[in-house]
């Protein structure tokens, strides 16, 4: 492992279960992010959180994560909305004095949105997507059958 794939450390004290997530904030000079639907200049989504309750969140691109002491890219860009802590200046994980490129520091067990983002023509994004080999595991169909041992449900 090389010294850049280090997450940030911890700022005060050791939170076992903190992920430091890496990326840009996408509402960060407005109240809702921009995303391009295909169409030019014509026409974009924009996305933000309402809340009566004032709470607020960072729509965050994502690139890379830090848990347990490692970094870890991630695959492709993912989308995030994370409410709660602001972002920080990034540390570790490879951007150290990025000036775009935040860090948002949370807790395993902190609730967090992906959105996910698919532009094609229908073809595409209905009926390839829905092809053997292309699906998410857990849309297959899985039946469990357990048979009972004398009653009991486990081998102890």
């Amino acid at each position: 492992m090389i010294d850049d794939n280090i997450p940030a450390p911890p700022k005060s004290q050791y939170i076992p279960d903190e992920i430091v997530l890496y990326g840009i904030r996408l509402n960060k000079t407005m109240e809702h992010a921009r995303f391009d639907v295909g169409l030019g200049k014509k026409a974009e989504v924009h996305l933000s959180l309402f809340s009566e309750k004032g709470i607020t969140a960072s729509i965050v691109l994502a690139y890379a994560y830090g848990f347990d002491g490692h970094c870890y890219r991630l695959d492709s860009n993912r989308i995030f909305l994370v409410t709660g802590n602001g972002p920080e200046e990034a540390k570790g994980g490879g951007f150290d004095g990025s000036k775009d490129v935040k860090m948002w520091r949370i807790k395993a067990s902190t609730q967090i949105l992906e959105i996910t983002m698919n532009f094609g023509d229908a073809r595409n994004v209905i009926l390839d997507a829905q092809l053997p080999g292309k699906r998410s595991p857990n849309s297959y169909a899985i039946t469990l059958r357990m048979a009972h041992r004398d009653g009991r449900f486990s081998r102890d």
